[in-house]
């Protein structure tokens, strides 16, 4: 028996989260039984199926990683059809791994959060150096209990990278580190998002990230969900064998979510045109 692990693609929007849960459509659920489908797996627990992020609803990826166990092959083109037709799912990497690989313990793992331009032209007046500024404070080791849905968990936490990335007509922000806590990366872009709004007290980043900062609450609401990507895990050591075709198809369903994107935009942009060339009289 041979161990693999597989990278993965999905829509979030599709699935209510990646983790199993009952009676709901998940993205590991979805794999498990696809895997189970053509023989490759018996069941999760005997083939040690384990997965390496569990995202929240809606969170959608381009690299998560899940390993198992196998007597059989690995064929991503078999797996593939017996994922869902429409592509929210899609198996495009795979590797032959050691016994005792588990995804989880990735050297490191990126996200982004994608949003139009216009979009944040539109909701601040701080210009691209000015929000780079604050990202560059939430860089290296910092208390981020701010910044997160608190468990039981140290909320000591390392940020390896945290840049803002303008291409074309998108702002990227790419967050990289070892680990993250539960709703970290949306926190800190929500507060980046409210950042004008916020008090003198609550702008100051940098006492906010502070173990003995004497602010215990923000107040304020993550940012969407839909906009996150769980772009990719890092390991050392792995010899990843692609599949073109599965990339090929991966390309063009985003470019149909794009389409679909840009016409909403053009929507909303619309009825602000209509509001903007009217004088209003209250």
């Amino acid at each position: 028996m041979r161990r693999y692990a597989i990278r993965t693609f999905y829509d979030g929007r599709n699935y209510q989260g990646y983790q199993r849960q009952l009676n709901l459509p998940t993205v590991e659920e979805t794999l498990i039984d696809a895997l189970i489908e053509i023989g490759y797996i018996v069941s999760p627990d005997e083939n040690e199926f384990r997965s390496a992020s569990r995202t929240d609803r809606y969170v959608n990826a381009i690299g998560n990683v899940f390993a198992f166990n196998s007597e059989e092959n690995v064929i991503l083109e078999q797996l593939n059809a017996s994922l869902p037709s429409d592509g929210s799912i899609i198996c495009w990497s795979y590797a032959e791994v050691s016994d005792d690989f588990t995804p989880k313990y990735s050297k490191s793992k990126k996200y982004w959060y994608v949003l139009p331009l216009n979009y944040l032209k539109t909701t601040t007046n701080m210009d691209l150096d000015e929000i780079s500024l604050i990202c560059s404070y939430f860089k290296g080791e910092h208390d981020y209990r701010l910044f997160c849905k608190m468990d039981d968990r140290s909320s000591i936490r390392k940020i390896d990278e945290f840049n803002l990335i303008v291409k074309e007509d998108l702002i990227i922000f790419e967050i990289e580190a070892s680990s993250f806590l539960w709703e970290q990366v949306r926190r800190m872009v929500g507060y980046l998002l409210k950042y004008e709004k916020l008090s003198e007290k609550l702008q100051d980043t940098e006492n906010l990230l502070q173990a003995d900062t004497q602010i215990t609450d923000l107040n304020l609401e993550p940012a969407d969900p839909r906009q996150l990507i769980l772009v990719e895990h890092f390991y050392d050591n792995i010899d990843w064998q692609s599949n073109k075709k599965a990339i090929e198809n991966i390309n063009k369903r985003s470019n149909r979510l794009l389409m679909r994107l840009k016409q909403d935009e053009i929507v909303v942009s619309s009825i602000h045109e209509f509001f903007k060339s009217r004088e209003i009289v209250e």
